[in-house]
């Protein structure tokens, strides 16, 4: 599972690329490339990595991702089950930072455009109306031509960055891209995912990049910003949030099945990442269907 720089295919025809891409499940090795991604979700759910934020994905997620930015999607269990019923399904537009040139984002007019590409280093979730006009812009895009695609790409880009809807996903920007970091990250992330609902020790988890656990925290700390244990917990959390929605599983159910062991410290790491207790977050995630 060695992470690296992925190569965006494009067409000798288009200076950057659309890929509408349908799967038993999405790619889910921990990656970066130079170009910056927009990437919708039609269909799918999972657990996400972006930078250094934890989090799920699903249907009509709509992402913008930096270049350079280390990002993973990895589907739900039932995922790879080999059910035909059971598709993954995005549409992704892939561009290079320099397409427009640097002379045209300095002009005024393009002002708030060139500032949405920066701050696509860290990542940005983009919702509510914003995300809807967005939507059409990109199904046009899927099907224009030539010049038409160029165009549909800026007023595209415009109407998210003009848009408020729109919220920064990580919360350090990456400093530089080391191959053997990324690859260290990917069997953490992915032996994490597969392993969360029992406990981890930190010397299981040291071994599984040749660390003592030591050196695995002050490792792990430096490059996410957090401990391996916040990571952890935020994984098992992002599981209890699915599970609440997802489910009617009592908040006891959930807890277990999350890899908390322990009621009252669920509840109160719970309410520390989400900001409100487990029912409260079923309640208002009810409220809002």
């Amino acid at each position: 599972m060695e992470a690296e720089l992925y190569k965006v295919d494009t067409d000798s025809e288009y200076s950057f690329s659309v890929q509408h891409e349908v799967a038993p499940y999405f790619y889910n090795q921990l990656h970066y490339h130079s170009e910056i991604e927009l990437t919708l979700i039609i269909r799918g759910t999972g657990s996400r990595f972006i930078g250094d934020n934890v989090d799920t994905f699903k249907k009509d997620d709509l992402i913008l991702i930096g270049p350079g930015l280390p990002h993973l999607f990895k589907n739900d269990e039932k995922y790879y089950k080999n059910n035909p019923a059971l598709q993954a399904e995005s549409v992704s537009i892939h561009f290079l930072p320099a397409i427009f040139g640097t002379g045209f984002l300095n002009i005024p007019e393009n002002r708030d455009i060139k500032t949405l590409l920066e701050a696509a280093a860290y990542g940005i979730s983009i919702t509510g109306e914003t995300k809807e006009k967005a939507k059409k812009l990109i199904a046009d895009i899927g099907t224009a031509g030539k010049s038409g695609r160029i165009i549909l790409l800026m007023q595209l880009l415009n109407v998210i960055a003009e848009g408020a809807d729109k919220t920064p996903i990580a919360k350090f920007k990456t400093k530089g891209i080391n191959r053997s970091d990324e690859n260290r990250l990917n069997r953490i992330y992915q032996y994490t995912l597969n392993n969360f609902t029992r406990e981890i020790t930190l010397k299981e988890i040291a071994a599984i990049i040749y660390m003592v656990p030591h050196s695995f925290c002050r490792y792990f700390r430096q490059r996410t910003k957090k401990s391996y244990s916040e990571f952890l917990l935020e994984v098992r959390v992002n599981q209890a949030c699915k599970l609440l929605v997802e489910t009617d599983f009592s908040v006891a159910i959930v807890c277990w099945e999350s890899g908390f062991k322990n009621f009252s410290n669920f509840n109160r790491h719970f309410k520390a990442i989400v900001g409100q207790s487990p029912l409260e977050y079923r309640k208002n995630h009810n409220q809002l269907q």
